[in-house]
Formats: structure tokens, C-alpha cells, sequence
């Protein structure tokens, strides 16, 4: 990128976030960063958000955790000692590999911010050691339980590489996942884009090897290497983090994109007038209390992937759903549209057949930190002809939330400010949706959480069973001691017993 569209990036993050560097929400030395080293700047430019969105984004967590103040003393010994986070070795490709070994970890709120801490450490001092090259994630999940299961640090860890670094992350590998984890992922799934999903691979010892030489490998994993973990390491060779400074020759850098989808023609939905997200909501509930369709036509509780793109997050990712009622009656789909940015986002919403589709309501406003949600109902008569149908979500940044300056500026708008994303339009069985009727009125985040929250209710009783599980094995072995016991007391008593009555007197003397 050219000295002169980075200085537009320069300029146009001091211009919007003006107030937060005024307020101090910053910390002076990530700022200097920014203005002077390049390849820094570099590290935050994706395709799918602002890299001056990224940048505060960045910046206001680095601040709040003191991150540039960290030093190795600052977190207890056994967090070093116990090998949960560590760097050692390289992929076939020479990114460094960052170990997770996710057995070590057990969830426990009250350690958590530690952890959280620790990781970002971990990250900031391979950042630091090397920024112009990325990094290889492994979780190592053999051996592992529903005991070591934490969502919220998964999340984190999502977060961490989405915001805070996020051209750092090569791919993640997936090693040896137990099957009572699929539900999480699932979860997990919901908080990526599809094309995120696509870097997150899923390998077993069988075939790890195909990322990783077996030279390189530990042990465990079929390699060659002997390595084991053990604190304090003495030599530098990148077994664990790496204290070090910005390096000021930093030179350029790769980074993960995610493509844009090419461009199609849409045509507007007709009818439709543009309403604030204040009414959304309202109106979206009203015409879901009105519908009579069959309940096994709202599928608001399956699993959904999100894309997550420059301006909003948007669910489903790929395709609207339509279930064909066996009586004729309308189907729906929602779409769910949630703002994470500090600024409001208009948006509207197009199709290839407007002739078959309401939409409610089809343009609007998502205001910063929430959520409005799109009614898409399919109408009689066209259940057989919407397998090419598609959907375009259109957004851009607002600063005036009246709706007659929104119409004016979609007029006006170029057309590299707005960001794109399609929908496709599929058809489903009836029979195969089973809807849990309290998740109607719910958001994806809100049955995210919700599913999160079962997960952790499952989590628990495992622990709780596998408490149980250990009292039967040690009553069953305090029973085994006892029958024993018993057994040979009883053996001895008759023993005695039957040498008294059996045994031949001896010969009298006479």
C-alpha cells in the first residue's frame, strides 16, 4: 500500500475517533505506532472492515488491559508453570505455531481475566518478535472433557484475532476434537463468516502431517519431536513468549482477506418505505404474531453461520430457508442484521423477485450495539420456482438517523462505501424443523447465549457424573475390601472349626 493511502487511513482514524484520543482512551505509545511505522499501520488493513475502525477497536482493549505493561512478572507463577499457552515449532509453510493445550485448562470465573490477560501477552510478544509474518493456532484437544470447556475464552480467543490482530492468524488446527464437542462448535460456528470457517481446520494424528512435518511434530502427535513443555526455559528459541520492543525496521506483510462476492444486478422491493430500527422490532413482532403459518415453518432456532462484514454482522450467512406448508400457507425467514460498530448503519434490502417476497421492513437504521431483524415472507404459489432467487443486503455508515436524509443519501452514495452481501433462497422439507416456541422473539445473540448457557448446564453435570462416577468406583473397591475380609474371616472361622471336629484324636498311652 502507498505512503498516501496510508496517510488517508492516518487521517481519517484521527478525524473520527478525535474525542477518544482527546479523552485519553488510548494508550500514547500505540498512537506514536500508528503515525509513525508503516508496517504497523499495515497490520490492520483487511477488506471486510475499516482498518480505522480496527485500529480503535484495537487500541481502546490494549489500553484497558494495559497490555503494553504487561511483563512476565505480572502473572503468577503456575500460570507459567502449568504449559496451557506456549510457541514451539513450525508449519510446513515456516509460520510459527502457537500451542493450546487445552486439557490444561479448567473454567473458573475467577481466573478467567488472568487468562485472558495471559494469552493477549502470549500474542503481543509474538507480534512483537515478528510482525510481518503470521501465525499457526493449535488446539490440542486430546484428552479433554466437557470440564474443559470454556465458551468465553474461545470467544475471546475469536475476538482477539477478528479485532485486535487481524491480519495475524494464518489458520487454526483443530487436533483431535472429541465428538462431545460438536454441539459447541456449532456455537462457535454462529460466531464466524463462512469464509472465517474456512481457516479453521479439523485434523486427528492420522493426518496433522499434512500442516506440519513430522520432524517438527511433538511426539504425541506422531512426530519426531521429543519437546515437553517445562518452566523456566532459559534458551529463546521461541518455546514460549518472547519479551521484546516494536521493531522500527518492519517490513511489509501478508494478510488474511476475505473476498467480496462478485456483483449482481437486484431489484428494489416494492411497497417498502425506509423506517428506523425503533420500529423494526415492533414491526417484525407484530407481523410474527399475525402469521398463521405452521410452527414448523419457524426455523429461528436452527444452527446459523453469520457473515461478518466490514459494516454488519449478518444471519443467516448464505440461505434464507422457505419450508412449503402442505396447506398453501405462507413461509418466512428471518434475517438478522447486528451493528457492532460506534456509529449507526442504514441498510436495505433487495431481491431478484420482488413479485414473490414481502419484506418487513425491507430498508431501515441499525443502530450502534443493536440488532433489527427482517421479516422475509415467501407468498403462495411460488414454491417451485425460488431455487434462483437471491437476496442483497445493502449498508452504509449514517450521521443523520432522519429517515428523508437516508433516502437521499442512497442516491448519492458511491458505490465503494456500501457494503454487499448475498442471500440464496432454498427450499426445505417440512418434517425435518422441530421450533422451540420461547426462541421466537429472540435474536441470534440472544440464542446464542441461550444455547452457550446449556452448554455450561451440560458442562456442569458432567462434572457432577463424573463426581458420582468416582464415588461408585471407590465404594465398589471399599465393598470388594470388605467381602474380602469377611471371606476370609468366615474361611478361617470354619477352618478352625472343621479341624476341631474332624481331626483324629490321638492314640491313648496305657
Amino acid at each position: 500500500m502507498s505512503k498516501e493511502e496510508l496517510e488517508k487511513i492516518r487521517t481519517k482514524f484521527e478525524t473520527k475517533y478525535a474525542d477518544n484520543i482527546s479523552k485519553g482512551l488510548y494508550d500514547s505509545r500505540d498512537l506514536e505506532c500508528m503515525r509513525n511505522e508503516d508496517t504497523f499501520l499495515q497490520t490492520f488493513i483487511r477488506n471486510d472492515i475499516p482498518a480505522e475502525d480496527l485500529l480503535h477497536e484495537s487500541f481502546k482493549w490494549r489500553n484497558e488491559i494495559k497490555l503494553r505493561d504487561l511483563t512476565e512478572d505480572s502473572f503468577d507463577r503456575w500460570i507459567w508453570e502449568k504449559g496451557a499457552v506456549f510457541f514451539h515449532s513450525k508449519d510446513k509453510d515456516g509460520h510459527r505455531i502457537m500451542n493450546i493445550v487445552v486439557r490444561h485448562h479448567k473454567k473458573d470465573v475467577q481466573v478467567l481475566p488472568s487468562i485472558k490477560k495471559f494469552f493477549a501477552y502470549a500474542v503481543e510478544q509474538a507480534f512483537l518478535e515478528d510482525s510481518t509474518s503470521r501465525i499457526v493456532v493449535m488446539f490440542d484437544m486430546s484428552e479433554t472433557g466437557l470440564a474443559n470447556l470454556d465458551m468465553e475464552l474461545i470467544k475471546y480467543v475469536i475476538t482477539c484475532f477478528k479485532f485486535y490482530y487481524p491480519t495475524f492468524l494464518a489458520y487454526m488446527l483443530i487436533y483431535e476434537m472429541p465428538w462431545i464437542f460438536n454441539a459447541a462448535w456449532k456455537v462457535i460456528k454462529a460466531w464466524l463468516s463462512a469464509d472465517a470457517v474456512k481457516f479453521i481446520k479439523f485434523v486427528t494424528k492420522s493426518d496433522v502431517q499434512e500442516y506440519i512435518n513430522r520432524e517438527e511434530l511433538l511426539e504425541h502427535m506422531g512426530g519426531l519431536d521429543k519437546f515437553e513443555y517445562k518452566y523456566p526455559i532459559e534458551n529463546g528459541n521461541g518455546d514460549r513468549p518472547i519479551e521484546n520492543n516494536h521493531s522500527s525496521s518492519l517490513t511489509n506483510r501478508k494478510k488474511v482477506t476475505f473476498a467480496d462476492q462478485d456483483s449482481r444486478l437486484y431489484k428494489s422491493i416494492s411497497n417498502d418505505s425506509i423506517s428506523l430500527d425503533t420500529n423494526s422490532n415492533a414491526t417484525l413482532k407484530k407481523d410474527i404474531s399475525n402469521h398463521k403459518t405452521s410452527p414448523k415453518t419457524k426455523k429461528h432456532n436452527r444452527d446459523e453461520n453469520s457473515f461478518i462484514g466490514k459494516l454488519l454482522t449478518i444471519s443467516p450467512a448464505e440461505e434464507l430457508e422457505f419450508t412449503i406448508d402442505d396447506n398453501g400457507k405462507e413461509s418466512y425467514d428471518i434475517i438478522s442484521l447486528t451493528n457492532t460498530l460506534p456509529y449507526s448503519i442504514a441498510y436495505k434490502v433487495k431481491t431478484t423477485s420482488p413479485e414473490k417476497y414481502r419484506v418487513r421492513p425491507s430498508s431501515g437504521l441499525v443502530r450502534s450495539g443493536s440488532c433489527t431483524e427482517v421479516n422475509v415472507y415467501l407468498q403462495t404459489g411460488y414454491s417451485s420456482t425460488i431455487i434462483k432467487d437471491k437476496f442483497l443486503i445493502m449498508a452504509m455508515e449514517v450521521t443523520d438517523d432522519s429517515a428523508e436524509n437516508i433516502g437521499n443519501l442512497w442516491k448519492m452514495v458511491s458505490k465503494e462505501n456500501i457494503m454487499e452481501h448475498r442471500l440464496r433462497c432454498i427450499q426445505i422439507s417440512s418434517d425435518t424443523d422441530i421450533v422451540d416456541h420461547t426462541d421466537l422473539n429472540l435474536t441470534s445473540d440472544q440464542r446464542l447465549v441461550k444455547i452457550s448457557k446449556q452448554l455450561d448446564v451440560l458442562q456442569n453435570n458432567t462434572v457432577i457424573l463424573q463426581d458420582r462416577i468416582k464415588w461408585l468406583i471407590r465404594s465398589q473397591f471399599f465393598l470388594f475390601v470388605v467381602i474380602v475380609i469377611m471371606l476370609a474371616v468366615i474361611i478361617i472361622c470354619f477352618k478352625d472349626e472343621f479341624d476341631r471336629r474332624y481331626t483324629p484324636c490321638s492314640p491313648s498311652l496305657f
